[in-house]
């Protein structure tokens, strides 16, 4: 048996924590529960999808009884979040669990065999290294929007992890874009890998909502855990060879166009209106002070808009899909921004102006 009685907003915010490693279709039972574990002073609840599994520790008093059991994740958060008191009090035995909260009482089955409860394994000897959360937050959130999609395009369907010369590396690319952010790191060890674009969500869920101000890293070959606090997230990397993305950096330019990104994303925003009834594409015309935006449809006609900008090299003539710049300058969430060009075949670098650490590579399409 095991018996427990736990704050509310405690428990509802683990279970929420949990819960959201699970997939939404498996044909396992097993795998749309939550595992309840009595350990050292507190309770842990397991979540996963055998490919990311998350570890929320929930500080109870005392509990009686050192029974595990499984029960339907969807199910007990609902329970627990629809409570109206701040107690909660859990009792297991027998396969049945009793959870009661002021006058409501709910009698739940519970799945029997839990030993058949996957949880992924870290071996403690894994390279150890910390980050603080907010740069983490910021290196996540300016990469990850360019992985691709594509679950079949498994290399390129996540972010790819490099530690390598004292630094920490987040490469992201569907193929047509790529975004890098990059952090020096206390760290003598060199290796890389890729998380998958599911868990590396759930990573920024994690990363977003704790107030813990590190985030621990274990990496360990195949498995990567990242602990905060009471939260432990352990994730599978991906048996993938990223592609070298360094082939793909610019080395020379020979136009280099410093502008205003809310000149730039506001003439862009109003030159898509076009462009997304059309062909998908805004022409960039660059001559020494101006830059003309404007895209074309058959059926709707044209739109045009000149902003200021400070040229340093030739003029040029180039086409781009807009969301791939919208989204880079959005992500970029500077004032000041350079676009670097080799010129209208070769990938276009974007980056902030006086800060260092990230770049965006966005490829032309043809006219």
């Amino acid at each position: 048996m095991l018996r427990f009685s736990v704050n509310k907003s405690e428990i509802a915010k683990k279970i929420s924590i949990a819960s959201s490693s699970i997939g939404s279709r498996t044909v396992d039972p097993i795998l749309q529960c939550l595992l309840f574990k009595p350990t050292d002073g507190h309770i842990s609840i397991y979540g996963t999808d055998l490919q990311t599994s998350v570890i929320s520790l929930v500080r109870v008093g005392e509990y009686e009884g050192n029974e595990s059991f499984a029960v339907d994740a969807e199910l007990i958060d609902d329970i627990v979040s629809n409570q109206s008191e701040e107690e909660v009090i859990f009792e297991y035995s027998n396969g049945k669990l009793l959870v009661k909260s002021g006058k409501a009482k709910y009698n739940i089955s519970t799945i029997s065999d839990i030993e058949r409860f996957p949880i992924i394994e870290i071996d403690n000897g894994g390279v150890r290294f910390s980050i603080d959360t907010s740069i983490l937050e910021e290196m996540l959130e300016r990469v990850s929007f360019c992985a691709s999609s594509e679950s079949a395009m498994r290399a390129l369907n996540g972010v790819y992890w490099e530690v390598h010369g004292g630094f920490l590396r987040l490469v992201a690319s569907d193929g047509y874009r790529l975004a890098l952010a990059e952090q020096k790191l206390d760290i003598d060890s060199e290796f890389d890998f890729i998380l998958a674009l599911k868990s590396v969500k759930e990573l920024e869920k994690l990363v977003s909502s704790t107030t813990e101000p590190t985030i621990n890293i274990v990496y360990d070959h195949s498995i990567v855990s990242f602990s905060a606090g009471d939260v432990t997230m352990v994730v599978r990397t991906v048996e993938e060879t990223f592609p070298d993305y360094k082939r793909v950096l610019p080395k020379a330019f020979k136009t280099r166009v410093v502008l205003n990104s809310d000149d730039f994303s506001e003439a862009l925003k109003r030159v898509m209106v076009i462009s997304k009834r059309g062909n998908e594409k805004v022409q960039l015309k660059i001559t020494d002070d101006v830059m003309e935006l404007s895209s074309q449809s058959p059926d709707f006609g044209e739109a045009i808009e000149n902003i200021p900008v400070t040229k340093d090299g030739e003029d040029l003539i180039v086409n781009f899909n807009p969301k791939f710049l919208s989204e880079a300058v959005k992500h970029i969430g500077e004032k000041e921004i350079e676009f670097n060009f080799v010129d209208n075949i070769n990938p276009l670098q974007i980056n902030p102006r006086n800060v260092e650490g990230y770049i965006y590579i966005v490829l032309p399409v043809r006219a």
